[in-house]
């Protein structure tokens, strides 16, 4: 293809119909067919994607600027080149940020740092392809929760005291809140507000009452028909056992535990136990639990062989972690586009229409 026959390629408004058409099917496809780690895999993130997205930025400017690029510079084109720059520009940051951007859950229970930069760290993530780990610095603390968090009156529901620590940047921590309307940017990271519940210590004794084994165990929210929530462990799809010990050490059993918070008092309430052997390896079955207990947070309560307390109940917090370097660029060219379209429309204002000078001429009427 010689250069003339590409440039003509290039500017042809037909390749911009074609271009646009296949961007509009993709995204319906992803955003109607496809989960969203799925359609972020097979579309969003895919480099066809983003070639079509390059190829649309390219074919746009070739078609606006080879026509505009030799007219008299004036308010009025001065505006329509800078509208149609900010959306060259608004395009590349999309494709800047299908390539480069993550998303993530990070939870945490109350006292625990996690690393950014690893990938453990991350209960659900996803990313661009060519997102590096390391562009996550430093590491996020949740200090405390604070439930039925108010600011200047108005109901906030609850608040994430976080503090971060980059010491290659700063070597003092950066602490602030994370709320419902404030999330927290640290290091061209936003960290938002997702979800929160309880975790518990489990002590693990033996039948001398010495600790064997201890380890934060967080429980699920589920919401129940008449509009109260059950605490316990499991997943979102519903309550079920845990492996415990759990961590480095060799699985006794399996546990589930439920925790009912007292309504006037925070961190007690009652808890319950119910404990199984372990399965046949690839068997999920349960029967009937071996043992079953209940009794308050601090007690010990004996389960067959075993004996187990909670003996301290904490907060979880998870935050939606994003990463979006293309966000900006999304976001000034909006700002440019807005200022090329007031400028286009303060130039014609002040463009004057020509205009018929009147005749002039003697009256044939005399005064009288």
């Amino acid at each position: 293809m010689t250069v003339r026959a590409l440039y003509s390629l290039l500017k042809s408004p037909g390749l911009a119909i074609a271009l646009l058409v296949a961007i509009l099917v993709s995204c319906i496809v992803g955003a109607a067919a496809l989960q969203e780690e799925r359609a972020a895999e097979l579309i969003f993130s895919a480099p066809w994607f983003n070639a079509l997205l390059v190829g649309l930025v390219v074919n746009v400017a070739f078609c606006f600027f080879s026509r505009t690029w030799r007219r008299k510079l004036t308010l009025v084109s001065a505006g329509m080149n800078l509208f149609h720059l900010s959306f060259v520009a608004m395009f590349l940051g999309i494709a800047l940020n299908s390539l480069t951007s993550f998303r993530g859950t990070l939870r945490l229970s109350e006292g625990e740092t996690l690393p950014n930069s690893a990938v453990e760290s991350y209960d659900i993530q996803t990313h661009g392809r060519l997102f590096d780990f390391s562009w996550l610095k430093g590491s996020t603390t949740l200090d405390r929760v604070r439930p039925g968090f108010t600011l200047e009156g108005a109901n906030k529901y609850v608040a994430y005291e976080v503090s971060l620590l980059d010491p290659g940047v700063n070597p003092q921590k950066q602490a602030d809140l994370v709320y419902v309307t404030h999330p927290l940017s640290y290091a061209g990271t936003q960290y938002f507000r997702d979800r929160e519940g309880y975790t518990v210590l489990v002590i693990l004794y033996d039948a001398q009452g010495r600790e064997v084994f201890g380890a934060f165990v967080p429980l699920q929210s589920m919401k129940q028909d008449d509009g109260s929530y059950l605490y316990t462990t499991g997943s979102r799809d519903g309550a079920g056992p845990v492996l415990f010990p759990h961590g480095d050490s060799r699985p006794l059993f399996l546990l589930e535990v439920f925790y009912q918070p007292d309504a006037r008092v925070e961190r007690i309430g009652e808890v319950s136990f119910h404990l199984w052997g372990l399965p046949p390896p690839g068997s999920d079955r349960l029967d009937a639990p071996l043992a079953s207990g209940n009794g308050t947070v601090g007690q010990t309560i004996a389960l067959g062989d075993y004996h187990l307390a909670v003996t301290e109940v904490r907060y979880w917090a998870a935050m939606d972690v994003r990463h979006d370097p293309g966000h900006p660029i999304v976001l000034g060219s909006l700002w440019v586009g807005l200022g090329g379209m007031l400028t286009t429309f303060v130039g014609r204002l002040l463009r004057r229409p020509r205009s018929e000078r009147p005749a002039v001429g003697h009256s044939d009427v005399l005064p009288t």
